[in-house]
């Protein structure tokens, strides 16, 4: 290698920067050789913005559209799933419940009582033509018509005036859905816990509207009423049936006997605390929080996630909805 071959750039036999037979190097600023006044001009550093890749920012925002519709698919997905669960609930979970309360009721029933609390199984219903044999529960609020038909609270003991009874005509175990069924001379028999039988034949099946309520009144000649609803979830109506004693009845034991009202303000067919329609809001709630609960959870994680996380929470929700129904609807619906 010759010792031009190694020098340095500025030697002698390299290029100067400058010279324009050498290399032609871009300058960005003014030649200091110039002489002064002369302007030299000099290109603009680029300042536009890099171009943007329009497919990029259609993908982008169809990225985001995708994310959002998932998650509202999931809150559509999880409401509906809420009312696929609701009418199943009605069809299966509600009669399977009033099953097991009515059997506990008819184990209850068969321990002998004189007095029976609010909730306690009290007389026996039986309808033959209708093939009813139901255990009945003292109160007729929506609580104690989970489980069977219920006796009415103010109305008259067996044998002491008019007893009433309530029961389901849709919901539950719908134990007097047939009772419209019934005709003039049909028997009804009502057996006591302390094993007395009072038997009744019907003279009476009507529809009311919800304000004649009159048929619950309390005193008078022994007889019985049954109450449910005549409707779809909203109407007032009311099918009762009214059935007079037929032949001899029981003596009242002394013990038995309370006093009945004469008064005619026997108030409504749906007496119910104020407690099932706080719990049904608080349901609804529930379900719809864990509706959106598995829409955020959706957007971090899997669909599976979701569902097993927010599902749970969506189907307590229902479920509280699902037995408060009689805060708003008829009792006896």
């Amino acid at each position: 290698m010759s010792v031009q071959d190694t020098a340095a750039p500025d030697a002698p036999g390299w290029p100067s920067a400058y010279d324009p037979d050498g290399f032609d190097v871009p300058s960005y600023g003014p030649d200091p050789d110039a002489p002064p006044g002369d302007a030299v001009p000099t290109d603009p550093v680029p300042t536009d913005p890099l171009p943007t890749d329009p497919e990029a920012g259609d993908d982008a925002d169809s990225a985001g559209s995708s994310g959002g519709g998932r998650s509202g698919r999931v809150v559509v997905l999880a409401v509906l799933g809420g009312l696929l669960a609701l009418a199943l609930l009605i069809v299966f979970l509600l009669p399977e419940s009033a099953s097991v309360r009515q059997q506990h009721l008819r184990d209850e029933y068969r321990e002998p009582a004189t007095e029976v609390a609010v909730g306690e199984a009290a007389l026996l219903l039986q309808i033959p033509i209708l093939g009813m044999d139901q255990v009945v529960t003292r109160g007729a609020e929506p609580v104690q018509l989970r489980g069977g038909p219920g006796w009415r609270e103010g109305s008259a003991p067996p044998g002491q005036g008019n007893t009433v009874i309530l029961g389901h005509s849709t919901l539950w175990s719908y134990p007097f859905g047939q009772i419209d069924q019934l005709v003039g001379g049909n028997r009804i028999f009502v057996r006591t816990r302390d094993d007395r039988v009072y038997v009744y034949k019907v003279t009476e099946v009507t529809k009311v509207d919800g304000s004649e309520t009159e048929v619950m009144v309390a005193d008078g000649p022994t007889r019985l009423t049954l109450v449910t609803s005549a409707g779809g979830p909203f109407s007032s109506e009311r099918v009762v049936v009214t059935a007079s004693a037929s032949g001899p009845q029981p003596e009242v034991p002394e013990d038995a006997r309370v006093p009945v009202s004469d008064s005619e303000d026997v108030g409504s067919f749906d007496e119910r605390p104020a407690s099932g329609a706080v719990l049904l809001l608080a349901g609804a709630m529930v379900a719809v929080a864990g509706a959106f609960a598995a829409r955020d959870l959706r957007r971090r994680y899997s669909l599976g996630v979701a569902v097993v996380i927010g599902g749970p929470v969506v189907a307590i929700g229902v479920v509280l909805v699902l037995f408060n129904l009689n805060s708003f609807l008829p009792v006896t619906y």
